[in-house]
């Protein structure tokens, strides 16, 4: 279902559903998960889990094997508390959501080191409460989920604030999860009023996707959120973490499919550079691959 603007409007399309298949789990070697919270994959397959238990980022290479821990608990430099988004600056560096120390750290992959961070705790511009899902976009913007402030924020890449939007005014976000950007538009899971809303690259509020249920196309606590590349055509699968399940639907917000089997707490999700997509499952401490 796809609301137009702040129209009481209701489009509504069937189309035939394509189901998502859950078809294994990774098998990661050398670390055990405890409580993952968010997963990253760059252009080489290095996959980055956030795990919040242990306070920590984990690194694998492509085939699961074990590289190496970045962080540990505390506030100081390079420390995490409860680690959120992450995302890919490039194949080296890292950039992780440090939720609550308010800030958002920077990583080498490959050496381990801590190299800065931005952010402090707060409400004013560039400060962060409770933040939770990171994106970035081409221009090397950084997009963060800044959740108990109710909005979204855009940094440039030293991390000095741009804008924000979602705090007000039509397309008011309750407490968002996830966003990202694509083809000049932010797509935001707004997780406490159970929808995705769509803005523009200014920020101006377009339209919602969705709405709270647990019918086809409805959401309960949206999250973790990414585009599919499939054929010529291009997807947005969502994390539907309150209603267990991964929804896959065109990028004008049609809904066309969904996984059929029920799963725990799927959090985060991401895709490899060989087409597998892989979900980040906080309850069950597992990485599962769709297809």
């Amino acid at each position: 279902m796809l609301d137009e603007g702040e129209s009481s409007s209701v489009i509504r399309v069937h189309v035939k559903e394509r189901q998502i298949d859950v078809v294994g789990e990774l098998v990661l070697k050398g670390e055990i998960l405890d409580r993952p919270n968010w997963i990253a994959v760059n252009s080489k397959g290095t996959i980055a889990v956030s795990d919040d238990e242990k306070d920590s980022i984990l690194i694998f290479d492509k085939d699961g094997n074990f590289v190496q821990e970045l962080g540990s608990y505390g506030e100081g430099p390079g420390q995490l508390a409860d680690p959120a988004g992450v995302t890919f600056l490039n194949n080296n560096e890292l950039l992780v959501v440090d939720e609550l120390n308010g800030r958002v750290e920077e990583f080498n992959v490959h050496t381990g080191n801590f190299l800065k961070s931005f952010g402090k705790e707060g409400n004013d511009d560039g400060e962060f409460n409770r933040p939770e899902g990171i994106f970035i976009n081409d221009e090397g913007h950084v997009i963060v989920a800044d959740c108990l402030n109710n909005r979204i924020q855009v940094l440039d890449k030293d991390g000095k604030f741009m804008f924000k939007f979602g705090d007000n005014g039509p397309g008011e976000l309750e407490e968002p999860s996830g966003c990202i950007y694509h083809k000049n538009k932010f797509i935001v899971s707004d997780s406490g009023n159970h929808c995705l809303k769509v803005f523009n690259k200014s920020g101006k509020f377009l339209y919602k996707i969705g709405e709270e249920g647990e019918a086809d196309g409805q959401f309960s606590n949206p999250c973790g959120l990414c585009v599919e590349k499939y054929g010529d055509h291009q997807n947005l699968l969502v994390c539907d973490s309150g209603n267990g399940r991964i929804q896959r639907f065109t990028m004008e917000g049609r809904f066309i499919g969904k996984t059929k089997i029920y799963l725990e707490g799927p959090n985060a999700i991401a895709i490899t550079p060989d087409g597998r997509i892989l979900v980040c499952d906080y309850q069950d401490k597992k990485i599962y691959i769709l297809k």
